[in-house]
C-alpha cells in the first residue's frame, strides 16, 4: 500500500499513517504527541521527560494512561509502520533477532527491515518463559504482514530453544530463510553413502572443509571487503532438506559460524545475508538511547508493547528523515530531525 504525504514533515506523515487505525481522535492525538516526545526528549525517555517536551508536566498522567492502561491495540499500528517503512526504505531482507531487555530480565524478539544503508525495527515482542514459550516465539517472530514477505529472505538469529518452531513456521509459509544455528545442532547429511546418524553441525562442516572456497564479501557495518572460507553441505533437519553453511576464519579447523537455509543461492550471497545480523546489532546499539527502546519503566506487558511500537516508529522516522536528506543514519540524522521533534 502506498501512502500520500500528509503535512510538511516526515513525522506528520508517519503519525497520520500509524494512528489512522486507532478508533478515537484523542488516542490518535496522544500517539502523535508521544512519538514526537520520544524524538525530542534528551536523555532517558521517561513519561515525565516526554510530556515536558510536548506540552508540559500536566500531560504526564494522560500519556502514562495512554501507554500503560489504554485500550488501543498496537498490532495494527505495527503493521502500518512496517508497510510505511518498507515503502520509504525498500527493504532487501528481514532480520529476526533476539535481544536482551535488561530492565525486564527477559529476551525480546525484534523484526527488522534491512535496506541498503540502514536497518529499522518494525515489530517487537517479549519471549515467554513457560511451556508454551516456543509456540509463542514462533508467532512473535513473524513478519507483521505476511503479504510483504515476497521474495525477500528472512534471516533468523533466535535462541536455540525456539529454533525449530520458528523455522517450521517460515518453511511452511514458503519463505526464503537463512538461520544461524548452534555449532552442536544435530543434522543428518544427505546423499548416498552418508552416515545414518546425525552429527553436530560444526563437526559435519569440519569433515567437509575441503569442499569450501574463498568468498569475498562486504562487511555490512564497516564497508570493508573481506575474504573467508565458506562451505555448504546438503543436510536434513526437522524433516526439511536444507543446506548447512559454515564460515571459517583463517586456518581454523572448525567453522566460527553455522547457518541452515532453504535458499538456492551462491555461498557468497548466503554469507552476506548471514552477516546482516551485524548491521542490526550496530543499528540497535546506535539507536536505542535516541528513541528510548530500553526506557520503559512500567510493569504492564501491554504498556511495554505500546512503548516499543512507538520507539520503533521513532527509529523509522529518524532513518527516513536521514535518507531523504541523503545522510548516513545515526551520524547526522539527529540534526535533520531535531526540528520535527519540537512541539507544534
Amino acid at each position: 500500500m502506498q501512502f500520500a504525504p500528509v503535512g510538511n514533515s516526515v513525522l506528520d506523515e508517519l503519525s497520520e499513517v500509524l494512528f489512522a487505525p486507532l478508533p478515537r481522535s484523542d488516542q490518535r492525538a496522544k500517539g502523535a504527541l508521544y512519538l514526537r516526545g520520544l524524538i525530542a526528549a534528551q536523555g532517558r525517555k521517561s513519561i515525565r521527560n516526554i510530556a515536558a517536551q510536548v506540552g508540559g508536566p500536566e500531560l504526564a498522567q494522560s500519556l502514562h494512561h495512554f501507554i500503560a492502561s489504554s485500550t488501543w491495540d498496537w498490532e495494527p499500528v505495527s503493521r502500518a509502520l512496517q508497510r510505511h517503512a518498507d515503502n520509504e526504505l525498500r527493504f532487501a531482507a528481514w532480520v529476526v533477532r533476539a535481544q536482551s531487555i535488561p530492565r525486564r530480565s527477559r529476551q525480546a524478539i525484534g523484526v527488522w527491515g534491512v535496506a541498503r544503508d540502514a536497518a529499522v525495527p518494525v515489530k517487537w515482542n517479549l519471549l515467554g518463559s513457560d511451556e508454551e514459550a516456543a509456540d509463542r516465539a514462533a508467532s512473535a517472530t513473524a513478519v507483521c504482514d505476511p503479504s510483504v514477505i515476497g521474495p525477500r529472505p528472512v534471516v533468523l538469529d533466535v535462541p536455540a530453544a525456539y529454533l525449530r518452531p520458528v523455522f517450521d513456521r517460515y518453511v511452511r509459509a514458503g519463505a526464503p530463510l537463512l538461520s544461524a544455528v548452534p555449532a552442536d545442532l544435530p543434522v543428518l547429511e544427505q546423499g548416498p553413502g552418508r552416515g545414518a546418524r546425525p552429527l553436530p553441525a560444526a563437526r559435519l562442516l569440519q569433515l567437509n572443509r575441503m569442499l569450501g572456497r574463498q568468498v569475498e564479501w562486504t562487511d555490512p557495518v564497516t564497508g570493508a571487503v573481506r575474504r573467508n572460507l565458506v562451505a555448504g553441505v546438503r543436510v536434513e533437519w526437522a524433516g526439511h532438506p536444507l543446506l548447512l553453511v559454515g564460515q571459517w576464519n583463517g586456518g581454523q579447523e572448525q567453522p566460527v559460524r553455522c547457518w541452515l537455509t532453504n535458499l538456492p543461492a551462491p555461498l557468497g550471497v548466503l554469507l552476506r545475508l548471514g552477516r546482516l545480523t551485524q548491521r542490526v546489532e550496530q543499528d540497535f546499539a546506535g539507536s536505542a538511547s535516541h528513541v528510548g527502546t530500553l526506557d520503559y519503566e512500567g510493569r504492564s506487558s501491554d504498556g511495554w508493547h505500546r512503548h516499543m511500537t512507538l520507539a520503533a516508529a521513532a527509529h523509522v522516522a529518524q532513518v527516513v528523515a536521514a535518507a531523504r536528506a541523503r545522510v548516513r543514519p545515526w551520524t547526522h540524522c539527529m540534526a535533520s530531525t531535531e526540528q520535527m521533534g519540537r512541539p507544534l
